[in-house]
């Protein structure tokens, strides 16, 4: 990825509302006070959107000027190896995990061993069922319902839909499908005809959409966001008669969606930002600072078009990026870090950045 080097005009719009949801909060008594050491346990290395969550973790870390050191351990692993970082982190005398955990369950019993060493846990991105956690994440119930809304609209109310989902069984895929299928349920004239999963993989997606893709039988395509190779795929196959794509904040689907606007696209960005990392470090700070944080954090997207959006979504692509960077670059109330700050990627112990 192109995070470590690359500088963006400051003032990109952000088009994510933090809401926070009832629940049950959690207290934490203060705890090393300005001197935190955080740990976290990502259990996708190499992934785009992951390694920015990453940096905003290690960039929000460094401006709080309250947390002394980040730990990461990102792999690619099962169940049994994530556990295994957690108790690692556990034993290296952490404050907090913040964890993006890879199943729902399996690491329940090492993160009730960091609870119960009086370590306060987050989970970010893909819930778990552990108690005493805090959860902070995009709404991926509503990510799956405003993208189907916005797409039946772009349909004109009918047609037949190619659902590309995520990864089967993992938390966002689930909600997502549920948050889609609430609206769909609404809409007898709108079929789903084909159903696949990318696992989240552009590979998987861009074949899927070369095999598939085939003039008059589909009106729409709904992503799980891996959505840009999709669009091209279409130049092709469906020899430049687009049908509307639902994707994320990606940055060259966001470049597809304002250049081929003029050619009849309709590109549907559900931002999905990557920089809820850096959420999740300011709610561990605030934990470890002894304040009242709900259980639950989300935050809550709203579908872009460039028709109803132009300025916002011109401001939104950034070129010295790669094509699958997720461009949201900050979350008003949770986040303070400049883009070049983020794309620096430095950890308290690592970098000049901070208010240490």
């Amino acid at each position: 990825m192109n995070l470590s080097t690359k500088r963006v005009k400051a003032g990109l719009a952000v088009a994510t509302s933090i809401t926070l949801m009832a629940g049950a909060a959690v207290f934490a008594a203060p705890a090393q006070a300005n001197n935190y050491k955080i740990g976290v346990s990502n259990s996708w290395a190499g992934n785009s959107w992951r390694e920015t969550m990453v940096c905003a973790i290690k960039a929000e870390a460094t401006l709080s000027g309250k947390v002394a050191s980040v730990t990461v351990l990102s792999r690619n692993t099962d169940a049994a190896g994530q556990s295994a970082d957690i108790r690692t982190l556990k034993t290296q005398g952490v404050n907090a995990i913040i964890v993006n955990s890879g199943d729902p369950s399996a690491n329940n019993a090492a993160i009730a061993e960091a609870v119960a060493a009086g370590i306060k846990v987050i989970t970010v991105d893909n819930s778990t069922t552990a108690p005493n956690t805090t959860f902070v994440a995009n709404d991926q119930v509503a990510y799956g319902r405003v993208g189907a809304e916005a797409l039946v609209k772009a349909m004109g109310g009918k047609g037949n839909i190619l659902y590309m989902r995520g990864a089967s069984g993992a938390g966002a895929d689930t909600d997502r499908d549920k948050g889609f299928r609430e609206v769909i349920a609404k809409y007898p004239k709108v079929k789903v005809t084909k159903e696949v999963f990318t696992n989240w993989d552009w590979a998987t997606g861009g074949t899927l959409a070369n095999q598939l893709l085939v003039p008059g039988k589909f009106q729409g395509v709904w992503t799980s966001g891996i959505d840009y190779n999709i669009v091209t795929a279409m130049t092709t196959k469906l020899k430049g008669k687009y049908i509307p794509v639902v994707g994320a904040d990606n940055n060259e689907f966001i470049r597809l969606s304002n250049t081929l606007a003029s050619k009849g696209f309709t590109g549907i960005i559900v931002p999905n930002p990557a920089i809820v990392g850096g959420a999740a470090l300011k709610v561990a700070v605030d934990l470890l600072d002894g304040k009242m944080v709900p259980a639950t954090n989300l935050l809550s997207p709203k579908a872009l078009t460039v028709k109803a959006n132009k300025a916002d979504l011109a401001s939104r692509y950034v070129p010295t990026q790669e094509a699958t960077f997720s461009s949201t670059l900050s979350l008003p109330g949770y986040t303070t870090f400049t883009p070049a700050q983020l794309f620096r990627c430095k950890a308290p112990q690592d970098s000049n950045d901070g208010g240490r």
